[in-house]
This record gives structure tokens, sequence and C-alpha cells, in this order.
């Protein structure tokens, strides 16, 4: 039997930087909300960067759920896949933004980039130190984890749990 998940999903951010850490609370918000589904895996990647990388290469499908500055109102969600991502970092790049486009492009570069990958972002209202994310990302989370599920469930060919 193949331990190797068919699916990753990878919640990046600095939890203790507010809205920085919206992919984390994404995922968590998942996991708590969906049962698990077989060749499926929920990871909190946190700020682990190119340590994410053997997970990427181990599945043929990927989400990343990632806080993205993307110049947008605080709390809109953003959903890149194939030749939309590199042009997302060509502008408004952050510390975090490098990391994750330092992953996608050493996946790549590797052939460890998964045949499918789907990246769900929220545009960030502040990144300052704190647990807590900001009234416009709160609000806006569980639609962003509605979202990944969506995805998930369109992948999986099964119901989407919907968050409130």
């Amino acid at each position: 039997m193949n331990d190797t998940p068919d699916t990753v999903v990878i919640g990046l951010g600095n939890i203790v930087l507010s809205d920085d850490g919206a992919g984390v609370h994404a995922v968590r918000q998942l996991r708590r909300r969906t049962p698990p589904v077989s060749g499926v895996e929920l990871i909190e990647g946190g700020t682990a960067g190119l340590l994410l990388l053997p997970h990427l290469a181990d599945a043929r499908s990927a989400i990343i759920v990632d806080a993205i500055d993307t110049g947008a109102p605080a709390g809109t969600l953003v959903r890149l896949q194939g030749e939309d991502w590199p042009a997302a970092f060509s502008s408004h790049v952050t510390v975090h933004d490098v990391g994750l486009r330092d992953l996608l492009g050493a996946a790549q570069l590797t052939g460890a980039l998964p045949r499918r990958l789907v990246l769900h972002g929220i545009q960030p209202a502040t990144t300052t130190i704190g647990t807590e994310l900001s009234a416009p990302v709160a609000r806006a989370l569980g639609r962003l984890v509605n979202a990944v599920a969506a995805e998930l469930a369109a992948w999986q060919d099964v119901q989407a749990p919907v968050c409130a």
C-alpha cells in the first residue's frame, strides 16, 4: 500500500504575524470541518519554505493556501493556477512572497511541480506582530476555506462541506 498522498493542501504563513498566518488558519479550519479524505493530506506548512518541496514532489495535485499581497482590498480572495502564479509575484512582493516564489520555482526547476497546482490566497490587511487575524481577513476566512473545499471536492468528485 502506498502512503504517499495524491493531493496535498499546504497552508503557508507565519501565525504570529497576524494575517500572514491566514493559510495556516485556513488549513486548520478545513481540518476541523472536513472528514479525512483518502489520498488527501492537509499540511500546516507555516514558514517551512523549501522544506516543503518533498511534499510537492510526492503529490500529483496540490493546493497552496496563503496570504498573497496583490494590492486588492483586505480580505479579497485570489485563485491562481498554471502560469498565473509567476505573474502574481512580479509586483507587490514581500519577504514572505519571495519564500513562496522560491518554493514554486524550485519545484518547477526540479520537476517536483505537481501536475495540478492551484494557489488560493487572501489579501492581508496587516502583517504586524499578533496572533489574531484582522477583521476583514477573519470575515473572509470561511469563504477561503469554502473555496479550497470546493476545489478539493471537484478534484475528488465529492460533496464540498460549507463553512459558516
